[in-house]
């Protein structure tokens, strides 16, 4: 496990609009990494302005970013799904590779869950996850997610068709 240097400040909050840039860096980075997302694109400034704009606003879903010395080292998103389902929440998350292996995923989904079970009052979290995402899959079931269901070739994903678990989580 890697480990932050000590003098790092860390801070987990909603995004601002002043993260426009950091925030762009950081899904820019995570395309040409190639992360397993489905963002396969890079964002230009006013895409992500209105993204960022969009989720500020949002009612319906809790955004938080991991912020590392003052730049997005991170993001958390919890969607309720309403119609009938608002007692059920899809968890995404993104690192950048630099801030992975360090325990700082598990601790942005664990402070991302809290926040939006008593917001929301969920009973029930989902997350989607690609099945070659092996650190992402053992990070979830250590947060007590469990696997219900494969779709084979559901994602496009750079010209194949990945495979993608379905995992959940019934809170009490």
């Amino acid at each position: 496990m890697k480990k932050l240097i000590q003098k790092q400040k860390i801070e987990i909050r909603p995004p601002k609009m002043s993260d426009v840039n950091s925030s762009l860096e950081m899904i820019n980075s995570l395309v040409e990494e190639k992360t397993m997302l489905t963002v396969q694109k890079k964002s230009t400034y006013k895409e992500e302005e209105r993204y960022l704009k969009g989720i500020i606003k949002e009612k319906e879903a809790l955004h938080l970013f991991l912020i590392i010395d003052g730049k997005v080292a991170g993001s958390a998103k919890i969607s309720r799904l309403g119609n009938g389902r608002n007692h059920i929440g899809e968890l995404g998350i993104s690192l950048r590779s630099e801030y992975r292996e360090m325990g700082l995923g598990k601790k942005l989904s664990k402070i991302v869950m809290e926040k939006a079970i008593k917001k929301f009052k969920l009973k029930i979290i989902i997350l989607n996850v690609f099945k070659k995402n092996k650190p992402a899959y053992y990070l979830y079931k250590k947060l007590g997610f469990k696997e219900v269901g494969v779709i084979k070739g559901e994602v496009k994903y750079y010209n194949r068709y990945e495979d993608v678990i379905t995992m959940v989580k019934y809170l009490k």
